[in-house]
């Protein structure tokens, strides 16, 4: 690739730099650099000791590189010309020494088609030069399903192929097709050319290192700086040309620089010389008396330095923040300590304590920040406000404070609560100088109180044999008796009950009789309203204990013997019936009552001996030959199970019962649970025996597996109890069920 040479263009003269201009955008540019400082200052041009401004030269070079490689190109030729073999080589051709077209001339060559060896012709891939394929209808096998004559369906020759099994191949003919390489010439040509690769290289030049902040690509450069010269060139800038638009000594120091390295084939194509003038503003500030700080603004649009280049701000900025710290912990932790210290401070003194110092805190902040900016008048009314505020704050957090002088009034004048919440501010009870005003607090809520258990808490916080804990204690006696005695009359043992047990660990110390007279009415009432001889006794029998009286001991007579009788066992009748099933529950329900009976030692016994008696009795009485109604009774089912099977379910054990014509004839026994149906197992062998045992009125054992016969096990066994049948069923050595009687479960 070649370029006719362009004439150079003349740069233009650098104009004057606006310092006005500068100055001003150099300002703006300040305020806003500071707006991105920690803790800027308010009008950061008052601060700005000066502004001086800068004009500096910068110069890029752009440089277009192409690189030429020879390659072999081929085609198919025109007809059928001569061989002429290859005319040149690609090694002997200098890339940058011919045109495109002369390279082209020089090098074309007729050769012989190499794949077909110049004939235009080969054989065809598809048939291998046989010129038949396999018939795709019968895959060679000359057969094929077809329809005869008669329209039946069969396998018979095939009529692609007329029973062949190949066909003509399709894409040759003789099995020979045109060659695809010369299009059946025999001729193919070939000729060099140049292939092209084009890259760039860019350069910039700078007269100042801070000039680096800005952005030398293309587009961007023209945004903070004037382009004021450009020099361009289809070649290699010579230094001749560019010399008459630069000063000698700035060519002396960097023209050096604007060689390109080449790599072999490659050429400069073009290059193009630009000069920008980039303005720019070295602005010096300073706080109060300090030495001041330089920092420069770039190019057009005054491209601001990283804010670390401040050091002035940033110590202020330390300084302010250190003393925020500080002002928030004041301001944030004083109001949180005294919520801390209890519910008293919560109120209107807290709630302006936090105003005056949250005020307080924000003039003193502002005090700091303009006293680090040397702006002595303003920080003197900052700090005269903060004063203020400070002051304000103090008085009311004496205000805030409890005083004893404020509880005893609260006492004397009945204001119990807020004598309380005095005292807790003053200490609590722990404190020891103020157990005096603890002591007249819990006797003047204990004499105003007509709860009895917050007159409990009250003498319990008051040390005993005193002349307040003595008050407390007969107020309570008195308050006590009053509202059991009250209950009662309503029949409300219940609260009774529960006011007497409240007061009972105070009373019992110094009013015991008051105590067990109190205890006993409230039993007396219980008894009255007793329906049973089992609760009757023990109302009785805890009234006796509390206040023995001649009447309470006849009258406990009179019971137990009742209870003796109705615990005596009765002769057993010839056939069981319902009514005697029933008497049997009743005296396992009235021995089970007074199995426990501590007061009475032989009474229990004899309540145990009835106990296991009932049990035995009703243990005789078999299911099996029961009326339905005994059997149901026995079960313990309701009166509504089916009329015909009746289930009940023990454990993990399902035990029915048959009935037929109004007696049980038969019973079923299985596991429960459908995964767990084994009888003879650890968990359900003794809950299988008794439930057996029930059935048949006497105890008995599970039967054993019954012996293998011809190596095979059994997996029925039958024998008799008495006249009953009866039968199990077996998996190995597992029981799985067991009929007694007449039962189809």
């Amino acid at each position: 690739m070649s370029h006719s040479p362009r004439e150079s263009q003349a740069p233009d003269p650098m104009p004057p730099v606006d310092a006005e201009a500068i100055k001003r955008s150099a300002v703006q540019a300040f305020a806003e650099w500071t707006r991105r400082l920690p803790v800027p200052p308010p009008n950061p041009a008052d601060f700005i000791r000066s502004v001086q401004p800068l004009a500096r030269r910068a110069c890029r070079l752009y440089t277009t590189i192409t690189e030429r490689q020879v390659v072999w190109k081929e085609g198919a030729t025109q007809g059928s010309p001569p061989v002429t073999g290859v005319r040149r080589q690609a090694d002997g051709v200098d890339p940058w020494a011919e045109t495109h077209a002369s390279l082209r001339e020089s090098s074309l060559s007729i050769l012989e088609c190499t794949p077909c060896g110049g004939r235009g012709r080969g054989s065809c891939a598809n048939c291998g030069g046989g010129a038949q394929v396999q018939c795709s209808n019968c895959r060679g096998t000359r057969k094929a399903y077809g329809y005869a004559s008669n329209g039946s369906h069969r396998l018979m020759n095939c009529k692609s192929c007329s029973a062949r099994g190949m066909v003509p191949c399709p894409s040759c003919r003789d099995g020979q097709v045109s060659c695809s390489t010369c299009q059946g010439r025999g001729r193919q040509q070939r000729w060099l050319e140049f292939v092209e690769s084009v890259r760039f290289d860019f350069l910039v030049m700078l007269e100042d290192e801070e000039l680096r902040r800005l952005l030398w690509t293309k587009g961007d450069m023209e945004k903070d700086a004037k382009l004021v010269g450009e020099i361009r060139a289809n070649s290699v800038l010579t230094r001749e040309k560019v010399a008459p638009h630069l000063p000698e000594d700035w060519l002396q120091e960097h023209w050096g620089k604007t060689q390109v390295g080449l790599k072999a084939r490659e050429r400069v194509t073009r290059q193009m010389f630009q000069v920008f003038e980039a303005t720019a503003a070295r602005v010096s500030y300073a706080i109060a008396d300090a030495p001041p700080t330089t920092v420069e603004f770039e190019g057009q649009r005054m491209l601001a330095p990283p804010t670390s280049e401040d050091r002035q701000f940033a110590a202020r900025a330390r300084k302010v923040r250190a003393a925020r710290a500080v002002l928030v912990a004041l301001a944030v932790g004083v109001p949180i300590l005294y919520l801390l210290r209890g519910a008293y401070f919560w109120n209107m003194s807290w709630v302006a304590l936090s105003a005056f110092l949250g005020a307080a805190a924000i003039l003193a902040d502002r005090f700091v920040r303009d006293g680090t900016l040397g702006q002595k008048t303003k920080a003197r009314g900052w700090a005269l406000g903060a004063a203020v505020s400070a002051l304000l704050a103090g008085v009311m957090a004496v205000t805030a404070e409890p005083r004893i002088n404020d509880a005893r009034r609260h006492i004397q004048e009945g204001r119990l609560d807020d004598a309380h919440a005095e005292l807790l501010a003053l200490g609590g009870p722990e404190a020891r100088k103020h157990q005096k005003e603890w002591t007249d607090l819990h006797l003047a809520h204990a004499l105003q109180e007509r709860r009895v258990d917050e007159v409990v808490k009250d003498a319990l916080l008051l040390k005993p044999g005193t002349s307040a804990r003595s008050k407390v204690d007969q107020h309570l006696q008195s308050l006590t008796r009053q509202q059991v005695l009250q209950a009662l009359e309503k029949t409300d043992v219940g609260s009774a009950s529960t006011v007497l047990a409240s007061a009972r660990p105070i009373l019992e110390q110094m009013f015991s009789k008051d105590v067990g007279e109190l205890t006993a009415r409230i039993h007396d009432t219980e008894h009255a309203a007793c329906t049973t001889e089992p609760c009757r006794w023990k109302a009785l029998s805890a009234a006796h204990r509390a206040e023995p009286t001649p009447g309470r001991e006849q009258q406990l007579g009179q019971i137990r013997a009742t209870l003796v009788e109705r615990l005596t066992p009765m002769q057993r009748p010839t056939a069981a019936t319902l009514e005697w099933v029933q008497h049997l529950h009743k005296t396992t329900a009235l021995a089970t009552e007074l199995a426990d009976t501590p007061t009475d030692a032989k009474l229990g016994e004899h309540a145990r001996q009835a106990a296991t008696w009932a049990r035995e009795e009703r243990e005789r009485i078999p299911l099996i030959g029961a009326e339905r109604a005994v059997a149901i009774s026995l079960l313990q089912l309701t009166a509504g199970s089916a009329p015909d099977i009746l289930t009940k379910t023990t454990g993990s054990i399902t035990l029915s019962c048959a009935v037929k014509n109004g007696r049980c004839v038969g019973a079923y026994l299985v596991g429960a649970d459908k995964e767990g149906r084994v009888l003879n197992n650890s968990k359900r062998a003794e809950a299988a025996k008794e439930l057996l045992s029930r059935v048949l009125g006497h105890p008995v054992e599970l039967p054993g597996p019954p012996p293998s016969r011809g190596g095979k096990s059994l997996t029925q066994s039958t024998w008799k109890d008495g006249r009953v049948t009866l039968m199990a069923r077996w998996n190995g050595t597992y029981l799985m069920e067991l009929r007694i009687g007449e039962v189809k479960p």
